[in-house]
């Protein structure tokens, strides 16, 4: 869904720091294409002077992406002579690099790969610049993406687009059919239903090395986006509507914390060292039946039956929600955007929109399973063929909600992070974890502004 107009806090020299800080200290096999790659008609017509130079364009992705989208730059650079200089690292290393690199203006980037809950800060702050005279130049069309993920370039909502999404990354929840069947479950719907279907789970299987949830304590990132999906199913967020004042006090809050880690107790020892990758491997090895914390690129090995222990038996769908609540999904999609001190910034936008079409954007699902976000590409026979889960992508992608649109998101979600990873951990109270994360965070809003 589109986001909300809001007013984007100056960003402070103070507030660059900090983020930065804090990110730093947090811490498939490649195919070739049996389809022609071709060079649209608008980027083999240009004569510009940095096209004429045949530059080398400066691309920021992150470490595991880097890998992936080589083979894509190697064909890019036989078709148009520009070649590419890839710089690349860890998310946590990556946002703080990319952090000091565009509120500096360095001009060391022409082309970066943002995560969506970014956006606000770079986009909002006028570090990435806007795209749609140079996209009207070349007649492009936006309309086969997803709506709801091309917003996300949108900020604030309405100001144009400054980024491209490339990566059409949907948080879901999946749950193992064949073990809720045998427990005459059907699907949960509501978190009450998770906590009821989960206990049966433990009762029943946990001797058999079967957990019910599974879910990410790692500090920071991970453990703030394994909650946010109980929290909102309980009707509210990290902050009120239409302000920045935070809620995570409430009485809503609290009963969603006390579903978290009750979960987190049925869930797999080491739950606060579980991060991304390890919950994805926890549910293709059939060691847990459900999860709110699944990605497309988990599904991918998910359903690959050559990898996956549960090939066949896993279903998925939007998160559950209590009655009378929306049930929605979250947005983590990867944006690619153009530095506004990038000095070949017309080599880099014919280069996004090579790299965004279609063509691609159906290689990089076939060949390194990244997930599309154009609407043609998730609709395609042979695509749904090989991932029969990509019609349902779409559909929660359809109801898919961003994470709060603030530019102090990543500072937010460290904060909320650490206290939730304290919990489910066991080293603290839930509520007292809430407390502290209510203080921390409202001190953050009043300190940089955004509550008075």
């Amino acid at each position: 869904m589109p986001a909300k107009t809001i007013n984007v806090p100056k960003l402070t020299r103070r507030t660059v720091v900090a983020s930065t800080a804090v990110a730093a200290g947090s811490v498939a096999s490649i195919g070739r294409t049996t389809a022609a790659v071709k060079l649209p008609r608008t980027i083999r017509s240009r004569r510009t002077a940095d096209r004429q130079a045949s530059p080398t364009l400066v691309v920021a992705f992150k470490s595991d992406d880097a890998q992936k989208v080589r083979p894509l730059l190697d064909d890019y650079t036989r078709l148009t002579k520009v070649g590419f200089d890839v710089k690349q690292s860890p998310y946590d290393a990556f946002f703080a690099d990319l952090n000091l690199n565009l509120t500096g203006h360095t001009g060391l980037y022409d082309v970066v790969s943002m995560d969506d809950p970014w956006v606000p800060q770079f986009a909002g702050g006028e570090f990435i610049r806007p795209l749609d005279g140079m996209l009207s130049e070349r007649g492009a069309t936006i309309d086969d993406f997803v709506p709801e993920l091309l917003a996300l370039g949108d900020f604030p909502s309405g100001s144009g687009i400054r980024g491209i999404p490339w990566v059409g990354n949907v948080q879901v929840f999946a749950w193992r059919t064949d073990v809720l069947d045998e427990l005459g479950f059907g699907r949960p719907v509501t978190w009450d239903d998770v906590v009821l279907a989960a206990q049966a789970i433990t009762e029943a299987k946990q001797s058999s090395g079967l957990y019910a949830f599974g879910l990410r304590g790692v500090p920071g990132n991970s453990a703030t986006t394994s909650f946010l999906p109980v929290l909102r199913g309980y009707g509210t967020d990290i902050f009120a509507n239409g302000n920045w004042e935070p809620q995570l006090t409430s009485d809503l809050a609290v009963q969603a914390m006390s579903t978290h880690v009750a979960l987190a107790e049925l869930s797999p020892d080491g739950v606060d060292v579980t991060d991304h990758e390890k919950n994805g491997r926890n549910m293709a090895s059939g060691r847990i039946a459900m999860s709110a914390d699944i990605w497309p690129d988990l599904l991918l090995p998910i359903f690959d039956p050559v990898v996956s222990q549960v090939a066949g038996n896993v279903a998925i769908g939007v998160e559950p929600a209590q009655e009378g609540v929306a049930p929605l999904t979250m947005t983590g999609s990867w944006l690619l955007g153009i530095p506004a001190a990038s000095t070949r910034a017309e080599a880099a936008v014919d280069f996004v929109l090579w790299f965004t079409a279609p063509e691609q954007q159906k290689r990089l699902l076939l060949e390194q399973q990244i997930p599309a976000t154009r609407i043609s590409v998730l609709n395609d026979p042979e695509a749904v063929e090989q991932f029969s889960f990509l019609p349902g992508l779409l559909a929660a992608s359809r109801r898919a909600k961003p994470r709060p649109r603030t530019a102090l998101y990543p500072l937010v979600e460290q904060i909320l992070g650490l206290h939730v990873a304290q919990a489910v951990a066991g080293k603290i109270d839930g509520q007292q974890a809430l407390i502290n994360s209510n203080d921390e965070i409202r001190a953050l809003m009043e300190r940089e502004g955004q509550l008075k």
